[in-house]
């Protein structure tokens, strides 16, 4: 009951939205301006055949910045929701499955230094809060395609009354 009122709550809702945008477009930075050292990264994991990691490499730090763009902006915010909330599982899943292996790895969350140490089990806990945060948003706000059309729903009511 809590979650659900500061959930609804527009304000904490649009800081929310932007706190995880942010997440997602300050994580993509570093990987859009090396995507080879992020493929190295990805190969790491020992999770996708070699001939995908390139492309992913590519792809997903695009994917981040344009999802966290749109929850910041408030543009489609279910779907970029989708999208973080699915790319947070995924993430979650593969430092898992790294710690339960034993896997040496930079996680590649942050930077693509492979110097850049940080501990797998606290990245999987910060990974797990922010997916939190973002089912709750996704379960209780509304889209601003639907706010809109609702909106024009209501002046539209609201001219007829008053003629």
């Amino acid at each position: 009951m809590i979650m659900k009122k500061l959930s609804e709550n527009k304000y904490i809702a649009i800081a929310a939205r932007i706190v995880l945008g942010a997440v997602f477009m300050y994580a993509s930075f570093d990987k859009m301006a090396n995507p080879e050292a992020f493929a190295n990264i990805i190969d790491n994991y020992h999770l996708l055949p070699y001939q995908l990691v390139n492309g992913l490499a590519i792809f997903l730090p695009w994917l981040e910045f344009i999802t966290g763009l749109f929850l910041i902006t408030g543009k489609w915010v279910k779907a970029s929701l989708m999208i973080y909330n699915t790319l947070l599982v995924v993430f979650i899943v593969a430092l898992l499955q790294a710690l339960i292996r034993g896997l040496d790895i930079s996680c590649g969350c942050f930077s693509v230094n492979p110097s850049s140490t940080s501990e797998v089990w606290l990245r999987i806990v910060e990974d797990i809060i922010l997916l939190f945060v973002g089912i709750m948003l996704f379960k209780y706000s509304k889209d601003g395609i639907a706010d809109t059309q609702t909106n024009e729903i209501e002046n539209k009511n609201y001219i007829n009354q008053t003629n």
